[in-house]
């Protein structure tokens, strides 16, 4: 018993000296107005409340002015009519129809009658001759324009590949003996051939001699050994021609006279006139 009262005694003691250290801070903060006295350490101040009194806005009336009277104009003085004598003059002066200007892109020459007793101008043949310039060179150019129209129309050729050189369109040549009969003769030549072809490389007409030997039995030779079809010819895209020497000469290192058939120039393709495309 004596302990539950010491023990209480001990409480009540504990809980005065903790009142009393609580009001001395209390009063110290009050006093110093801070927590603790070092630069680092948390300050705290007392703000005292204080009562602020707004004054109400003044709102200036501002008187509105009067607006100017406005002053009615004076009526306009009545206009005086002209009088009718003054009108109808006007009006006579006046044309009463008008006449439009009708422009045109080459004024013709106006043709005015003359008048009785008045001789009529002729025109110069300086006009006449300008009016007849510009009437052929509208025909010239309405004829060209024509012509280039027509040219527009005109589809284009295909473009053929280039034949080259005649020799390229022959294939292997086989060696021909020289004819007995112009052997013992002793005559010698050249002898131009013009031969047509189709696209396979056949005879299209019969072969064409453009120079002779000068020795019939040469020029017959030369055109049985072209149609004998012992050479062999190129197919090309279309019908074309070539020219072929076929010459005859004595042959001085083997003491014999031989044949040489040649392909000279170029190939071409040939005309329609020519049968061609």
């Amino acid at each position: 018993m004596d302990k539950l009262r010491s023990g209480e005694l001990l409480r009540k003691t504990a809980s005065f000296f903790l009142a009393v250290g609580l009001h001395a801070l209390l009063f110290l903060i009050q006093a110093g107005g801070y927590w603790g006295t070092g630069g680092d350490e948390l300050g705290y101040t007392l703000i005292q409340p204080r009562l602020v009194e707004i004054e109400p806005v003044r709102r200036e009336v501002r008187a509105e002015q009067p607006k100017g009277q406005v002053t009615p104009k004076p009526p306009a003085p009545p206009v005086e009519k002209p009088p009718a004598a003054e009108q109808s003059a006007s009006s006579a002066e006046q044309p009463l129809t008008k006449i439009e200007e009708v422009h045109q892109e080459k004024p013709a020459p106006r043709e005015t009658k003359p008048e009785p007793g008045e001789v009529a101008p002729e025109a110069s043949p300086a006009d006449v001759g300008r009016d007849e310039l510009e009437e052929v060179l509208e025909g010239s150019t309405a004829d060209a324009e024509g012509e280039v129209t027509a040219e527009e129309e005109t589809p284009a050729a295909p473009v053929l590949p280039a034949l080259g050189r005649a020799s390229g369109m022959i294939g292997f040549i086989p060696s021909f003996t020289f004819p007995k009969n112009a052997e013992h003769l002793g005559v010698e030549g050249t002898v131009v051939i013009e031969i047509y072809l189709t696209p396979e490389g056949t005879f299209l007409k019969e072969p064409l001699m453009l120079v002779s030997s000068g020795h019939r039995v040469l020029d017959e030779h030369g055109q049985r050994l072209v149609n004998s079809g012992q050479l062999r010819f190129k197919p090309a895209s279309e019908p074309y021609k070539l020219q072929m020497e076929i010459r005859y000469f004595y042959n001085p290192e083997n003491g014999k006279y031989e044949v040489e058939p040649v392909a000279v120039g170029e190939a071409a393709y040939l005309s329609t006139e020519e049968g061609g495309a």
